[in-house]
């Protein structure tokens, strides 16, 4: 590889998985990502012609903390339904406590669910839609988050207009460079089936 030449960099940090984000354009037509946690660091990189210009925002929903705040705020709407239907002083020292306890579990389900269950905005493969760079939207301060964006659609407008090759091997490359993140352990094998299922769909597919 030439000499790496920095264009813009990005930081950014997720509290509720305690993990780091480093995005850095090098070269006018790549992006290299490095995250970290207390567990590990992972880094790949991607050639900004493979990527889809137009980012897709969303929240990304955590089912298994929705689930939490669904099932302590139901027990407890039931506990205290139970409690004042069967009034008595014996009961009440008996569920009292255990619906005091409930109460604080919903709260703090319904903190995790807010903190993993992020607000991001996504870059997707050109033609076979996988994710593959997701920010954290508006981190660290919507004017810098808003500059880096803009940044990416433009090189990768101009990267992809550079590239002089047909559209067929295109999806030959791309989806060798979905393998090689595979590999990396940046995408799973849920991500690598749908992706070849929808390049199949595609008149000019391989």
């Amino acid at each position: 590889m030439p000499d790496k030449t920095i264009n813009s960099q990005l930081n950014q940090k997720s509290k509720a998985k305690s993990e780091t984000r480093q995005f850095e354009i090098f070269n006018d037509k790549h992006i290299q990502v490095t995250t970290s946690n207390l567990i590990e660091e992972k880094s790949f990189n991607i050639n900004l012609g493979l990527l889809e210009p137009w980012p897709v925002r969303h929240r990304k929903i955590s089912i298994a903390w929705l689930a939490a705040v669904l099932y302590f705020f139901v027990s407890t709407v039931i506990y205290i339904f139970y409690l004042t239907a069967n009034i008595n002083s014996g009961l009440l020292g008996k569920l009292m406590p255990l619906i005091v306890l409930f109460i604080l579990a919903t709260i703090a389900s319904l903190i995790m669910f807010y903190y993993r269950s992020p607000n991001v905005t996504e870059f997707r493969s050109r033609y076979a839609g996988c994710v593959l760079l997701t920010f954290l939207y508006n981190k660290p301060t919507p004017e810098i988050f808003d500059k880096f964006i803009d940044e990416m659609r433009a090189r990768i407008l101009a990267a992809s207009q550079n590239i002089k090759i047909d559209k067929r091997r295109m999806l030959v490359i791309e989806l060798k460079e979905l393998d090689r993140l595979k590999k990396e352990g940046i995408l799973d094998e849920q991500h690598i089936k749908q992706a070849h299922q929808r390049v199949q769909s595609l008149n000019f597919s391989p």
